[in-house]
């Protein structure tokens, strides 16, 4: 089977490799389309980043069944869970799937990549049906916007901040704006126009451009304080963000630096006295595929004005070079 592999930095080929050997409890599916993600780039692009292969949005269909307790049949249209909760720890037992202690990794057990076949466990496998495999691969990076507005408890009525206009803020502000939210800031740069422009069309109410305007000043000038901040942008904006949170607020978090800014330092006497809450999140393990794939067919998000632009597998580097240097909202790799 053909399958990319990064060789260096910035540099990625597809290579000839044998098709994944199918153990029992797993099922082999064939990869029809995947999404380029944002820790993708960090690690084609970026020395010191973390490593696995590269892609994980997956869609596919199902090519063989080894399981007894799990009923795929061949032809099945599927997306790809990568890190699946064990379903048997205490915390599994007592309903805290998202403090999971046995989480089944497969980025970290370079299952899943760009490549023609995948071997996975049958439990890391949800149908769909009535979406295309392009719109089904982004199911991955909503459950990780679905993360956000579950871990911060948004509800309707609230005032919220988006920080940052990637695919994942603009998925969770695109849902914010369905449950009924009040009021959605995004911040983001001005350069972005092609994201700023998506969140306009979502229905944010105002954008923050933060390299045009100070986004602290922007509340304090308004007298403005908000129920929930979620943030999809560099640590060192959690320190904006505890400033602008009314008395009990929350913001939740999903974002890496490599260059020292993940280093914050923070007023924690403010902190205290104003209750505010801060909670990390990254979405392992996903607990939220059904609900990112319905909300996708309800047109939630349009799959269409998340998807910038599609490349073949043989052109694979062009994608990530394509993405390095355009402004993209989510770059889709098909497989066949």
């Amino acid at each position: 089977m053909k399958a990319a592999r990064l060789k260096s930095l910035k540099n990625l080929e597809v290579v000839e490799m044998d098709k994944p050997e199918l153990q029992a409890g797993e099922v082999l599916v064939r990869v029809k389309s995947g999404g380029i993600c944002g820790t993708d780039m960090h690690i084609f692009a970026k020395e010191n980043a973390f490593s696995h292969h590269l892609g994980h949005e997956l869609s596919g269909e199902v090519v063989e069944n080894r399981s007894e307790e799990y009923d795929f049949k061949q032809g099945d249209r599927v997306v790809i869970d990568n890190a699946t909760n064990c379903g048997v720890c205490k915390f599994c037992k007592n309903g805290q799937l998202e403090y999971c202690s046995d989480i089944r990794n497969l980025l970290m057990e370079e299952r899943l990549s760009f490549q023609e076949y995948v071997a996975v466990p049958a439990r890391s496998l949800y149908k769909f049906e009535d979406l295309s495999f392009q719109a089904a691969a982004l199911a991955e990076p909503f459950t990780v916007a679905l993360e956000m507005i579950a871990t911060a408890e948004v509800e309707a009525g609230q005032d919220i901040a988006v920080f940052g206009p990637g695919p994942i803020g603009l998925m969770a502000a695109a849902y914010a704006r369905h449950i009924g939210v009040n009021k959605i800031y995004l911040t983001g740069r001005s350069h972005s126009k092609k994201r700023l422009e998506l969140g306009r069309k979502i229905g944010v109410d105002e954008i923050i451009e933060v390299d045009q305007e100070d986004t602290v000043e922007f509340f304090k000038e308004r007298n403005l304080k908000l129920d929930r901040v979620l943030i999809t942008a560099p640590p060192y904006t959690i320190k904006d963000a505890v400033q602008i949170l009314r008395f009990g607020g929350i913001l939740t978090y999903i974002g890496f630096s490599f260059d020292g800014r993940e280093n914050v330092e923070l007023n924690f006497n403010d902190i205290h006295l104003n209750k505010l809450q801060i909670r990390a999140t990254h979405a392992i393990p996903n607990r939220f595929f059904p609900a990112a794939l319905e909300n996708i067919k309800k047109g939630v998000i349009n799959a269409e004005d998340f998807i910038s632009r599609e490349f073949m597998l043989a052109d694979v580097q062009k994608a990530f070079e394509f993405t390095l240097d355009n402004e993209t909202i989510k770059t889709l790799i098909n497989i066949d």
